[in-house]
């Protein structure tokens, strides 16, 4: 904006002719008129009486004007003093949004170093097998009937039966722990016990919890490149 449309629309605000407002400034009217007209800037003296009459606050002059209008009050004081302030502020705001692109940049860096040097582990899983529920009074191998191999002779007919019931009655499970256990261990189950015995054990490679510092390093990464363009983005306006 022009310094002569700001002050001819502050005029204009508080419902003044050019010769309300001059007399109430204390200039001739053909004077005000070339100020409006943008063909004459005031002194430091007309523009402390132009403030005073139409109740100027510079800090909104000085964000409202075009960089080329307020150059051409620079000589006024209190102009200058506005600039001085919103220069510092815009200093403060790029040099905030450097620094946080920096500190950013630093963490990202280090998250994403310590996320891609972190190392796999290696783990033993134990498994274990268990047949079915063993009931009260039963024996551990109760069920090792059921994987007899018998054959068709009348004479087996009874333990054929018996073979059958408990072929009925399996319910195979198996289970991986972290912790050896030895050859064979009992548990208690509702029901019964459940005999487990070592089926082997496995190596399996187990990625480090620091792995996931990837995702927060990106973050931050990204964060820093955002942080940098918007300090470009202010220095550029």
């Amino acid at each position: 904006m022009r310094f002569g449309d700001y002050i001819r629309d502050r005029r204009r605000n508080l419902q003044w002719t050019q010769p309300e407002a001059a007399q109430q400034i204390g200039i001739e009217q053909s004077y005000l008129s070339k100020l409006e007209s943008g063909k004459s800037f005031p002194s430091e003296d007309v523009f402390a009486s132009i403030k005073a009459a139409y109740k100027i606050d510079v800090d909104d002059l000085n964000n409202r004007l075009f960089p080329g209008e307020l150059d051409q009050l620079r000589e006024i004081g209190d102009v200058r003093s506005a600039i001085m302030r919103r220069t510092k502020d815009f200093e403060q705001r790029v040099q905030s949004w450097l620094i946080s692109g920096i500190v950013s940049l630093m963490l990202g860096g280090a998250a994403l170093g310590v996320s891609l040097l972190a190392e796999e582990s290696i783990s033993a899983k134990y498994q274990y097998r268990s047949p079915g529920v063993i009931l009260e009074g039963e024996s551990l191998d109760v069920f090792e009937i059921a994987y007899d191999r018998i054959s068709d002779q009348p004479e087996h007919a009874k333990y054929r039966e018996t073979q059958q019931a408990m072929i009925a009655r399996l319910d195979e499970q198996y289970k991986f722990i972290d912790t050896d256990r030895g050859s064979s261990f009992v548990e208690s189950v509702p029901g019964g016990l459940r005999f487990w015995r070592s089926n082997g054990s496995s190596l399996e490679a187990v990625d480090s919890p620091l792995r996931w510092m990837i995702a927060p390093a990106l973050m931050l990464l990204f964060g820093a490149l955002g942080c940098f363009y918007a300090s470009y983005r202010w220095r550029s306006n």
